[in-house]
Protein backbone atom coordinates (compact mmCIF):
# COMPACT_ATOMS: atom_id res chain seq x y z
CA UNK A 1 0.00 0.00 0.00
CA UNK A 2 1.24 3.76 -0.55
CA UNK A 3 3.11 5.47 2.21
CA UNK A 4 1.08 6.30 5.27
CA UNK A 5 0.71 10.29 5.73
CA UNK A 6 -1.22 10.03 8.95
CA UNK A 7 -1.81 7.35 11.37
CA UNK A 8 -4.58 7.46 14.55
CA UNK A 9 -7.92 5.43 16.22
CA UNK A 10 -11.18 5.54 16.42
CA UNK A 11 -13.71 3.51 17.64
CA UNK A 12 -10.97 1.16 18.65
CA UNK A 13 -10.15 0.53 14.82
CA UNK A 14 -6.44 1.72 13.80
CA UNK A 15 -7.29 4.41 10.93
CA UNK A 16 -3.87 4.68 8.36
CA UNK A 17 -4.30 7.62 5.72
CA UNK A 18 -1.95 7.55 2.64
CA UNK A 19 0.07 10.10 0.82
CA UNK A 20 -2.35 9.31 -1.86
CA UNK A 21 -5.60 10.20 -0.47
CA UNK A 22 -4.26 13.11 0.44
CA UNK A 23 -3.68 13.99 -3.63
CA UNK A 24 -7.46 12.92 -3.77
CA UNK A 25 -8.62 14.94 -1.22
CA UNK A 26 -6.51 18.11 -2.86
CA UNK A 27 -7.86 17.30 -6.55
CA UNK A 28 -11.34 17.21 -5.23
CA UNK A 29 -11.35 20.23 -3.12
CA UNK A 30 -9.52 22.24 -6.65
CA UNK A 31 -12.72 21.17 -8.29
CA UNK A 32 -14.84 22.41 -5.26
CA UNK A 33 -12.93 26.02 -5.49
CA UNK A 34 -14.24 26.10 -9.22
CA UNK A 35 -10.32 27.27 -10.30
CA UNK A 36 -10.66 30.32 -7.80
CA UNK A 37 -7.18 31.43 -5.94
CA UNK A 38 -9.31 33.98 -3.77
CA UNK A 39 -9.65 33.31 0.17
CA UNK A 40 -13.43 32.16 -0.27
CA UNK A 41 -12.74 29.68 -3.18
CA UNK A 42 -9.88 28.28 -0.60
CA UNK A 43 -11.77 27.67 2.14
CA UNK A 44 -14.48 26.04 -0.31
CA UNK A 45 -11.37 23.60 -1.24
CA UNK A 46 -10.70 23.10 2.10
CA UNK A 47 -14.02 22.50 3.54
CA UNK A 48 -14.69 20.45 0.54
CA UNK A 49 -11.97 18.01 1.24
CA UNK A 50 -12.83 17.69 4.74
CA UNK A 51 -15.75 16.63 4.01
CA UNK A 52 -15.11 13.97 1.57
CA UNK A 53 -12.50 12.92 4.16
CA UNK A 54 -14.97 12.36 7.00
CA UNK A 55 -17.59 10.81 3.99
CA UNK A 56 -15.43 7.91 3.12
CA UNK A 57 -14.41 7.71 7.14
CA UNK A 58 -18.23 7.21 8.34
CA UNK A 59 -18.42 4.77 4.67
CA UNK A 60 -15.54 2.44 6.37
CA UNK A 61 -16.79 2.38 9.60
CA UNK A 62 -19.66 1.07 7.90
CA UNK A 63 -18.15 -1.84 6.77
CA UNK A 64 -15.92 -2.36 9.89
CA UNK A 65 -18.34 -1.63 12.61
CA UNK A 66 -20.80 -4.43 11.03
CA UNK A 67 -17.81 -6.34 10.44
CA UNK A 68 -16.78 -6.69 13.70
CA UNK A 69 -20.85 -7.41 14.83
CA UNK A 70 -19.96 -10.65 12.68
CA UNK A 71 -17.33 -11.49 14.20
CA UNK A 72 -14.79 -10.99 10.79
CA UNK A 73 -12.50 -8.88 13.25
CA UNK A 74 -11.72 -6.05 11.17
CA UNK A 75 -7.65 -4.64 11.48
CA UNK A 76 -7.87 -1.45 10.07
CA UNK A 77 -9.18 1.26 7.64
CA UNK A 78 -7.02 2.69 4.88
CA UNK A 79 -7.91 5.75 3.58
CA UNK A 80 -6.12 6.26 -0.22
CA UNK A 81 -6.46 7.79 -3.44
CA UNK A 82 -9.38 5.93 -5.07
CA UNK A 83 -11.40 5.97 -1.73
CA UNK A 84 -10.88 3.67 1.40
CA UNK A 85 -10.78 0.15 2.37
CA UNK A 86 -11.59 -1.86 5.55
CA UNK A 87 -9.21 -5.12 6.26
CA UNK A 88 -10.69 -8.01 8.03
CA UNK A 89 -9.04 -10.52 10.42
CA UNK A 90 -10.97 -13.22 7.83
CA UNK A 91 -12.73 -13.75 5.05
CA UNK A 92 -17.00 -13.67 5.21
CA UNK A 93 -19.24 -16.24 4.13
CA UNK A 94 -21.24 -14.99 1.32
CA UNK A 95 -23.98 -14.36 3.74
CA UNK A 96 -21.49 -12.10 5.84
CA UNK A 97 -20.40 -10.43 2.70
CA UNK A 98 -23.57 -9.13 2.06
CA UNK A 99 -24.50 -7.26 5.04
CA UNK A 100 -21.05 -6.24 5.43
CA UNK A 101 -21.18 -4.89 1.65
CA UNK A 102 -24.17 -3.18 2.42
CA UNK A 103 -22.88 -1.89 5.49
CA UNK A 104 -20.60 1.40 3.81
CA UNK A 105 -23.49 2.33 1.57
CA UNK A 106 -25.87 2.46 3.83
CA UNK A 107 -23.82 4.70 6.66
CA UNK A 108 -23.24 7.04 3.73
CA UNK A 109 -26.89 7.46 3.58
CA UNK A 110 -27.66 7.74 6.98
CA UNK A 111 -24.63 10.68 7.64
CA UNK A 112 -26.36 12.27 3.82
CA UNK A 113 -30.23 11.85 5.35
CA UNK A 114 -29.01 13.59 8.12
CA UNK A 115 -27.42 16.59 6.63
CA UNK A 116 -30.76 16.70 4.23
CA UNK A 117 -33.19 17.09 7.74
CA UNK A 118 -30.67 19.14 8.64
CA UNK A 119 -30.26 21.41 5.79
CA UNK A 120 -34.39 21.27 6.11
CA UNK A 121 -33.91 23.10 9.99
CA UNK A 122 -30.77 25.61 9.41
CA UNK A 123 -32.45 28.84 8.55
CA UNK A 124 -30.95 30.97 5.04
CA UNK A 125 -29.41 33.89 7.52
CA UNK A 126 -26.74 31.47 8.43
CA UNK A 127 -23.29 31.34 7.68
CA UNK A 128 -22.91 30.41 3.71
CA UNK A 129 -20.50 27.66 4.66
CA UNK A 130 -23.02 26.19 6.73
CA UNK A 131 -25.42 25.83 3.55
CA UNK A 132 -22.00 24.67 1.60
CA UNK A 133 -21.17 21.84 4.17
CA UNK A 134 -24.78 20.51 4.40
CA UNK A 135 -25.58 20.67 0.30
CA UNK A 136 -21.95 19.16 -0.44
CA UNK A 137 -22.45 16.61 2.82
CA UNK A 138 -26.09 15.34 0.79
CA UNK A 139 -24.67 14.92 -2.76
CA UNK A 140 -21.29 13.05 -1.87
CA UNK A 141 -22.88 10.13 0.13
CA UNK A 142 -25.84 10.18 -0.77
CA UNK A 143 -25.22 9.62 -4.62
CA UNK A 144 -21.87 8.41 -4.28
CA UNK A 145 -23.76 5.59 -1.98
CA UNK A 146 -26.38 5.21 -4.32
CA UNK A 147 -23.80 4.93 -7.10
CA UNK A 148 -21.42 2.40 -4.97
CA UNK A 149 -24.34 0.19 -5.12
CA UNK A 150 -24.27 -0.70 -8.85
CA UNK A 151 -23.51 -4.18 -9.20
CA UNK A 152 -20.02 -3.58 -10.52
CA UNK A 153 -17.09 -5.52 -8.72
CA UNK A 154 -15.31 -3.71 -7.04
CA UNK A 155 -17.85 -0.99 -5.54
CA UNK A 156 -19.88 -2.70 -3.01
CA UNK A 157 -22.85 -3.38 -4.82
CA UNK A 158 -20.30 -5.52 -6.97
CA UNK A 159 -19.20 -7.80 -3.69
CA UNK A 160 -23.28 -7.81 -3.05
CA UNK A 161 -23.86 -9.71 -6.31
CA UNK A 162 -21.11 -12.44 -5.92
CA UNK A 163 -21.82 -12.38 -2.41
CA UNK A 164 -26.06 -13.09 -3.19
CA UNK A 165 -24.86 -15.18 -6.10
CA UNK A 166 -22.73 -17.62 -3.83
CA UNK A 167 -25.44 -18.30 -1.67
CA UNK A 168 -27.07 -19.90 -4.78
CA UNK A 169 -24.38 -21.28 -6.91
CA UNK A 170 -20.32 -22.72 -6.56
CA UNK A 171 -17.90 -19.37 -6.11
CA UNK A 172 -16.25 -19.93 -9.73
CA UNK A 173 -19.59 -19.65 -11.54
CA UNK A 174 -20.46 -16.29 -9.45
CA UNK A 175 -16.99 -14.64 -9.71
CA UNK A 176 -17.78 -15.71 -13.86
CA UNK A 177 -20.97 -13.88 -13.47
CA UNK A 178 -20.17 -10.90 -11.16
CA UNK A 179 -17.14 -10.14 -14.02
CA UNK A 180 -19.78 -10.21 -17.08
CA UNK A 181 -22.44 -8.41 -15.65
CA UNK A 182 -19.76 -5.50 -14.03
CA UNK A 183 -17.72 -5.18 -17.73
CA UNK A 184 -21.21 -4.46 -19.38
CA UNK A 185 -22.42 -1.99 -16.90
CA UNK A 186 -18.83 -0.33 -16.25
CA UNK A 187 -19.23 0.07 -19.83
CA UNK A 188 -22.75 1.57 -20.33
CA UNK A 189 -22.07 3.64 -16.88
CA UNK A 190 -18.92 5.04 -18.62
CA UNK A 191 -20.80 5.91 -21.77
CA UNK A 192 -23.21 7.84 -19.89
CA UNK A 193 -20.98 9.59 -17.16
CA UNK A 194 -19.48 11.01 -20.28
CA UNK A 195 -22.28 12.15 -22.33
CA UNK A 196 -23.58 13.90 -19.04
CA UNK A 197 -20.48 15.53 -18.51
CA UNK A 198 -19.43 13.75 -15.92
CA UNK A 199 -15.41 13.56 -16.72
CA UNK A 200 -14.52 11.35 -13.89
CA UNK A 201 -17.14 8.79 -14.07
CA UNK A 202 -15.37 7.37 -17.40
CA UNK A 203 -12.19 7.45 -15.55
CA UNK A 204 -13.34 5.56 -13.04
CA UNK A 205 -15.24 3.28 -15.23
CA UNK A 206 -11.78 2.23 -16.80
CA UNK A 207 -9.95 1.28 -14.15
CA UNK A 208 -12.98 -0.57 -13.23
CA UNK A 209 -12.98 -2.50 -16.72
CA UNK A 210 -8.93 -3.14 -15.68
CA UNK A 211 -9.83 -4.70 -12.90
CA UNK A 212 -12.35 -7.16 -14.57
CA UNK A 213 -10.23 -7.89 -17.34
CA UNK A 214 -7.28 -8.98 -15.59
CA UNK A 215 -9.58 -10.97 -12.71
Amino acid sequence: MNATLLRFQLFGLPIQVTWTALILLFILGAQAAGGGADGQSLLRALIFGILVFASILVHELGHALVGRRLGLRPQEIVVHGFGGLCRYGRAPTPKEGVFSSLAGPFAGLALGGLALGLSLVVPDSAPPGVHFALDNLIWINIFWSLFNLLPIFPMDGGHVLVSSLQLAMKPLLAWKITRVVSVGLAILVGIVGFQMGMRFVPVIMVFILLQNVRF
